[in-house]
Order: C-alpha cells, then structure tokens, then sequence
C-alpha cells in the first residue's frame, strides 16, 4: 500500500497563502445533513488552520449531499460519494469501509476521526497535535468527550462526560470513534502486520473503532488528554441506538423502517413494504414501528409488498360477514370463540378488521383457541410468569430478553401463563441482543 507524499494546498484563506497539510481528517457520513452542516463547522473553525477534510459520504439524500457541495470551495475539503447500493450495505462495516477508502489518500503527518453526530471543539485539533509534536516517541492520542443524548428534536435528554484520565493498554469499547488522533505512519505497521487498516467485517458495525483500537494497541497506548475537545451527539438514529438489544434474527410480524422511511412487515424472514393506505387498513399501530440499522433491513430479502387486500399478513384478527373471528397464523388461520379469549390473549377490538366471508374462506382452519393454552401456543404473542418472557414462533415459546422486547416494542401487556404449561415445552434458545 502506497501512501501519497505530503503536498501543499492552498488553504482558501485571503491571500492565498500556502499551508502544510497537518492533519487529515475523515469525516464518514450518512443521512443526517442537519448534523452534518454542524460538524463541518466545527471543522472550519479549528484554532490550527493547516488541515484536510476529507469526506465520505455513503450514498446519503439529496439534502445531505446538497449539504457537502455548499463547502467545497474550500480547497482542504473533498469529498467522496460510495454510491453504494442499498441491497449491499449489509456486506460490509460501511464506515471502515469508507475510512480505508480515504486513508491511501490522505496528506497529514497526523490522522483523526469525525462523524456526522459529533463536533469538535475550537481548539482540538491544535491541542493533540501540539501533544504529539511534544511527545515524539507518543503516535496516539485521546481526549475527553462530551455525549448528548438526543431526541428528534434535537433536546438533551441526559448528558455525561467520558474522562481521558489513564493511559490506556486497551482502549477498545472505552474510547469513542471522534476522541483519537495518532500518527500515519503507525498505518503502516497496522497495515503491514494486519493486510489492512479498519476491519471491514459487517459482525464490528456496532464497534468498528474498537478492533481498530485493538490493532493499534498491538504497537502502542493511548495516551490521554483530560480535556473536552469533542462533543457527541447520540440520536434516535446513531448506530449504537439503532443496533442496540436487537436480536441477530428480526422475529416476524413487526414493523421495522430504515433511514428512507418506507415500512416493512417482517413476514417468513423477509422484508415485506407496506402501503400506507394498507397499513390504515389492517389497522397498524405507528407507534409500533421499530427503527433499525439499514444493513440489517437490507440483510433481509423483499417479499411480496402488502399493497391490496387480497395479501393477508399474518397475526392480525379478522371477522368475516357472519360475524366469526379469527386469528390469521402462517398455516392457518384459529378462531376466537369468546370475549373472554379476547382479553386473556391481549386482542383490542379496535384490532378488528372485517373482511368478506369467501377471501376467509380460502385460509385453512386450525386449532381454535382456548384459555387454558392447549397446544399448541398462540404464535407471535409474548407469554410472561414472574418476571420470565417468552416469545412464542412456529408455536414454541422461546425465552426473550426483556431488553429485546422493548426494542422491538413488543413489551406492552404480556399474556400470564402458568409455569408448568411452558415447562411442557422443549427449552428454546434465549432470544437476546446479537449486536
């Protein structure tokens, strides 16, 4: 791997003047021009003045792209659009992937990291560099960084600082993504002992920085700067949230959405979109819409779209003309022969959809349901004893993590069931967060 030799760049300033390019830094982003706008702001007004910004921008909307060109003019900014496909995000750890794109092509003596969820301090860049310069056997370099848990709205939630106080042996999982600078030429050993820089494989999405840092600490530490110079901003939308207690395997029959905004209903393992006049129509609940990671939406294949009514998705409760109610599961579809089976399973009336007696009629009939769980266990509803649950799929109860039952908004009034009826079962594998 060749590096491109140090070259002078006219920084854009009056005058003209020509500046040595210090530091290099790569910006990764993706649908959040808002956030985007500010951290490149946060960039052009650095203390120190001698730097590049390269950024890597992952085939984002028109808004965040339009938000990029408005600085290029500024000749220390480039900028590079992967224009990767939406089906492909999941093969690989995006953000390494662009990182690795840029660095064959970066200037700086100095390298560092910045996303579109985070701002730097005025004076970051000047601080570590400074260190570093000072401390020529040191080639990395931490700081202190202020997190901002945020809502839509972009209001604080909850704030906390992550303090650079130690020199770190091990600073994977304790340092963020934007807190690090070290030196190129430590890329090299990386590369000459590992074949490549970040590790690009798609199982480190939720922590890509941390087996960086793990290769960079196979040379050496991270030494701290126990100042604020970055601040981070956690949204509904940042990868840590969006990966967060979710399951390796999406269970079917809820609503999930990606960064585009179209809604899905996971249905025999794929993706299946939902129109919105159907989504009225079979009276989906929006506030059950889980928002997830493109790269586990696009992991999954599209089904058949649920555009008319003659597409009936699964676990929904339908009445037919005369009256009967039914509960539609993959095989078959059960009927409901009680008010009381309607509370004791959790069904809300408002949940009803009426639809014509011959489309019912060419569903099979299964086992009816009864208020003593006679196998076998009404599918896709979530069982509780104690503080135990239970999500039940191809009618076994398999245990679930509380934490993943909230993620996946599937939380809300479990069904009691006595402890012997699912001591009657086959221990299944614990459904917890896989990321």
């Amino acid at each position: 791997m060749a590096f491109i030799g140090k070259q002078k760049i006219v920084n854009g300033q009056k005058g003209g003047s020509l500046i040595e390019t210090k530091v290099s830094i790569i910006l990764t982003s993706y649908n959040k021009p808002r956030l985007l706008e500010q951290a490149i702001e946060s960039v052009l007004n650095q203390t120190m003045k001698e730097w590049e910004l390269w950024i890597m921008d992952d085939h984002s909307n028109i808004e965040t792209v339009q938000t990029i060109q408005r600085y290029l003019e500024d000749p220390r900014i480039m900028y590079r659009n992967s224009g990767i496909e939406d089906e492909k995000r999941y093969q690989t750890t995006r953000y390494a992937t662009m990182i690795n794109e840029a660095i064959p092509l970066i200037k700086g003596n100095y390298l560092t990291y910045l996303t579109d969820d985070t701002v730097y301090m005025p004076n970051r860049l000047e601080e570590m560099v400074t260190f570093l310069e000072r401390n020529s056997g040191i080639d990395i370099v931490y700081s202190s960084q202020q997190v901002k848990i945020v809502n839509d709205q972009m209001s604080c939630l909850k704030e906390f600082t992550r303090e650079a106080e130690e020199i770190l042996f091990h600073a994977a999982d304790e340092v963020d993504h934007c807190s690090v600078m070290h030196t190129r030429k430590i890329l090299i050993q990386v590369w000459e002992k590992f074949g490549s820089y970040w590790d690009e494989d798609p199982k480190h999405w939720c922590r890509g920085d941390a087996v960086f840092w793990q290769r960079l600490n196979t040379f050496q530490s991270f030494y701290p700067i126990p100042k604020v110079l970055d601040i981070t901003y956690k949204t509904p939308q940042s990868v840590q949230t969006l990966f967060r207690n979710l399951p390796a395997t999406l269970p079917d029959g809820i609503l999930v959405k990606g960064t585009e905004g179209y809604v899905y209903l996971m249905d025999n393992g794929q993706r299946r979109l939902l129109d919105p006049t159907m989504f009225t129509f079979y009276h989906y609940n929006p506030g059950k819409i889980v928002d997830i990671p493109d790269p586990v939406l696009y992991r999954h294949e599209e089904g058949i779209p649920i555009d008319d009514q003659l597409q009936l998705p699964p676990f929904r409760l339908y009445q037919d003309d005369r009256g009967n109610l039914f509960y539609m599961e993959h095989r078959w579809k059960r009927r409901i022969t009680s008010p009381i089976l309607l509370r004791k399973y959790r069904f809300l009336q408002r949940e009803i959809i009426p639809l014509k007696e011959k489309i019912l009629n060419e569903f099979p009939l299964g086992p009816e349901i009864d208020p003593y769980f006679i196998k076998p266990l009404l599918e896709n509803k979530v069982y509780k004893n104690h503080t135990n649950y239970w999500f039940v799929t191809n009618h076994s109860p398999h245990p679930i993590d509380k934490k993943v039952l909230e993620r996946l908004k599937m939380n809300q009034d479990p069904i009691p069931i006595p402890k012997n009826i699912i001591q009657a079962y086959k221990k299944s594998t614990l459904i917890v967060g896989g990321y």
